[in-house]
């Protein structure tokens, strides 16, 4: 086996050289592990593919949504109102879910451009607190660096690891059937893609909703993206414990692959947060992710 330092060389001419051929393609700057995070992928995946209007996979960081007044207004308009919202205080409207789920989270994201240009069409799901607390703490350790360099605006474009995974919905591609918990506009809309026959009498049917792409990464991990993702591209992914723990606690072993990866603790706003550069190796089918997704 080569030694580490070479192993690592290798993989940067391999990046340089896709990044050579594919100047137009860009590597995620966030991935999203829906093991972690099932209803908050799923609120994403929705919104990227069902929504109507749909939002992009990439959006843009803008310094001036993170100032208060504008983050207050971005959330209020999206529905996810910081002073009373339907997950936590009012009960009877569409998309309440109780018990557990009682945080309120948005996309496109409130300190995003596209936030603040989404006229409310923004959509909203009711979450788990653990969950939507594990997605701040990725986002902030993003753009905190872009802070402290003062930096105005950035791209946003986000992937998801494990897109299949249980308790992940739309994010496979499936129908756009809204669950009763997608809400945009005050509603639970319909999807992009159904059938408006069904639906008023109207003739046709809408265009189809867009479908993401799933790719293997060197780490064994499935990433799906509406982007193209190079062979031999390499994109950094958030670790969410600082022991590398699964979901039930134990430690995972990694194979001889992943450790070959290089992996690091980065400190944002108090927060340690532990990182992988992990590396894309080929694009799988639809079947192939879901089947490495039910296994897992």
């Amino acid at each position: 086996m080569l030694p580490h330092s070479l192993l690592r060389a290798a993989r940067i001419i391999t990046m340089i050289f896709a990044t050579s051929l594919h100047a137009s393609e860009s590597s995620p700057d966030i991935t999203f592990n829906c093991k972690r995070m099932p209803e908050i992928c799923t609120n994403m995946c929705w919104a990227m593919r069902c929504a109507q209007p749909h939002f992009p996979q990439t959006l843009t960081w803008d310094s001036s949504a993170v100032e208060h007044d504008v983050m207050i207004a971005n959330l209020k308009a999206s529905g996810c109102s910081v002073s009373g919202n339907r997950c936590r205080d009012k009960h009877g409207l569409q998309g309440h879910v109780g018990g557990m789920f009682f945080v309120c989270d948005e996309y496109p994201f409130f300190f995003t451009r596209e936030s603040s240009q989404a006229g409310g069409h923004a959509v909203s799901r009711c979450v788990r607190r653990t969950t939507n607390k594990r997605q701040g703490k990725q986002l902030r350790a993003m753009f905190a660096p872009w802070q402290q360099d003062g930096l105005k605006t950035h791209k946003v474009q986000i992937a998801l690891q494990n897109p299949g995974h249980r308790g992940v919905n739309y994010c496979l591609n499936q129908p756009c059937v809204n669950d009763g918990f997608e809400i945009q506009d005050g509603m639970a809309k319909p999807g992009a893609g159904t059938d408006r026959r069904a639906r008023g009498g109207l003739r046709g049917r809408e265009a189809p909703a867009p479908a993401f792409r799933f790719f293997k990464t060197q780490s064994g991990a499935i990433v799906a993206s509406m982007e193209p993702l190079v062979v031999g591209m390499n994109f950094t992914t958030s670790l969410d414990d600082e022991d590398g723990d699964d979901d039930d606690g134990t430690g995972g072993e990694k194979d001889s692959s992943a450790l070959q990866l290089d992996f690091w603790v980065d400190e944002a706003h108090g927060e340690r947060i532990r990182r992988v550069s992990d590396v894309v190796l080929e694009e799988v089918s639809n079947e192939i992710t879901a089947g490495s997704s039910f296994a897992d």
